[in-house]
């Protein structure tokens, strides 16, 4: 882990920007709690039970968020990160309680990490803190709740058409039935769904 970069930085502020103009000084005392890293192909930087200690913010990589059904105790894909996308989970890292998902990474992913401790301390000297908060995480309830508004009430043709460009940019970085599931359909749905509307007609094998 290290400090931030200054490209890191530029293209963090660029994402927040859209939420909320920053002032310099909320600029200057946000860059000194940030820092950077590199996480493996596999990691599991959130465990389901655990309270999440950092905000994540993803530059480069895949994260998949896994619910775990508390009876049969089957791991499903509730959500994935793609680059430039906050990670947390709900509950957990705001409410200070334990998550009940996990997070885990699918490629090799490089990201912006602060503790909570430091984001506690920013919301005391700096108010916009707050806001720009809320405003994230309402932007990522709204697109949270459409998909699951997609999941019930779309055909699997309609998700899937509706959802092609996201789709196109997993296939290939993770297993199929991930994606599946995510999507509220079976592998072979999603598999038959590929292939009709895939222009090759000959989609690439995914990871196993």
């Amino acid at each position: 882990m290290q400090p931030i970069s200054n490209a890191s930085f530029i293209t963090l502020a660029e994402i927040m920007e859209r939420f909320l103009n920053l002032s310099v000084k909320f600029r200057l005392a946000l860059r000194a709690v940030l820092f950077e890293t590199t996480y493996k192909k596999g990691a599991r930087i959130l465990n389901a039970g655990s309270t999440q200690q950092s905000l994540w913010f993803l530059l480069h990589g895949l994260a998949r968020e896994i619910r775990v059904h508390p009876d049969t105790f089957i791991e499903n894909t509730a959500w994935f990160w793609l680059d430039h996308s906050f990670l947390y989970t709900t509950p957990g890292l705001f409410s200070r309680e334990p998550s009940e998902n996990t997070i885990e990474l699918s490629e090799e992913c490089k990201v912006i990490l602060m503790s909570y401790d430091d984001l506690a301390k920013l919301k005391e000297t700096h108010c916009e803190t707050e806001l720009i908060i809320e405003r994230i995480r309402g932007a990522y309830d709204s697109i949270r709740q459409l998909a699951a508004d997609d999941i019930r009430n779309l055909t699997t043709d309609e998700r899937y058409l509706k959802h092609q460009k996201v789709l196109d940019n997993l296939f290939g970085r993770t297993q199929l039935r991930y994606i599946a599931g995510y999507m509220g359909m079976s592998p072979d749905t999603l598999g038959k769904l590929r292939k009709k509307y895939s222009k090759s007609g000959h989609p690439k094998k995914d990871p196993d």
